[in-house]
């Protein structure tokens, strides 16, 4: 079935091309070895305002909109949203751009994007970045893995409830509170608040994570950067370590005066890792 033309508008700033089906937007911005950024939950292409201009000096920056985030306003009907997906919409992104191999970059959700495109496509991957990635590993059941794993699965299943209750702008704050901090959601502008709520059917859906297993992180045969912030929750120190142990990668760069919002907390020290990083391979 085909999607074509877009439904919804697409900004002046924004291309669109057809993959699997479905208008996908991006932008596309400077020159120089190509580098795709994945978006995390309740985010869009314009979740990079700190990083699109430093990117773009050095590299040729594609900056997605996945499946049924914004510019589309989704009403969450259907069964085309999920990481498989997303994934798969992303390499053929890639390859009817003619990009391969990319300098491909996820935060959180689409850390997890990203390492499926990576597991499913891997001769499009040049390097493979993860800020605070959201992975599923086969994990020792101790008392600290048990409580660090189950803050993700706790902290959506309390925005889907508080989301069927009605109170989206409330259960959105609650989420940002228990994953960024207490006073993020209120630091934001109410433009950004508006860009985080145009997204919520997509942050609602219940699509588990795939399983990552140890011998997929050995196959990574190409260098990974692993990034963490300093305040991020434990959740993601847990899940860089198991997976840095387990695919021989370096340590990941941890970011500091930061958490989960690291791109927009220390946007500095973020870029200049990421930058350091690819300049060197």
């Amino acid at each position: 079935m085909s999607y074509l033309p877009p439904k919804w508008p697409i900004p002046a700033d924004v291309k669109w091309i057809e993959v699997n089906g479905y208008p996908m937007a991006y932008q596309d911005r400077g020159a120089g070895p190509p580098l795709v950024l994945v978006h995390g939950s309740f985010c869009d292409y314009r979740i990079w305002p700190d990083q699109i201009e430093p990117f773009s000096k050095q590299h040729r920056v594609l900056n997605v909109s996945l499946r049924h985030y914004f510019p589309e306003l989704w009403d969450g009907v259907g069964n085309d949203f999920s990481f498989a997906q997303h994934a798969d919409d992303v390499g053929a992104l890639v390859e009817k751009l003619n990009l391969g191999p990319v300098h491909l970059l996820g935060v959180s959700r689409g850390g997890a994007v990203a390492i499926e495109v990576a597991k499913k496509y891997p001769d499009l991957i040049r390097t493979l970045i993860l800020a605070d990635a959201g992975v599923r590993l086969e994990l020792p059941e101790t008392e600290a893995n048990l409580k660090a794993t189950a803050f993700r699965s706790n902290l959506f299943a309390e925005l889907r409830k508080d989301v069927a209750n009605g109170d989206v702008e409330g259960g959105t704050a609650r989420f940002m509170h228990r994953l960024v901090g207490p006073d993020f959601w209120q630091s934001l502008s109410a433009g950004r608040q508006k860009e985080f709520l145009q997204n919520i059917r997509t942050a609602i859906v219940d699509d588990p994570l795939p399983l990552t297993t140890d011998e997929d992180l050995r196959n990574f045969n190409f260098p990974v950067l692993m990034i963490n912030g300093e305040k991020s929750p434990p959740l993601y120190g847990v899940l860089i370590s198991e997976m840095q142990n387990r695919g021989n990668f370096e340590p990941p760069v941890i970011i500091p005066y930061a958490g989960h919002a690291m791109t927009a907390e220390n946007p500095k020290a973020f870029n200049q890792a990421v930058l350091k990083f690819t300049s060197e391979l």
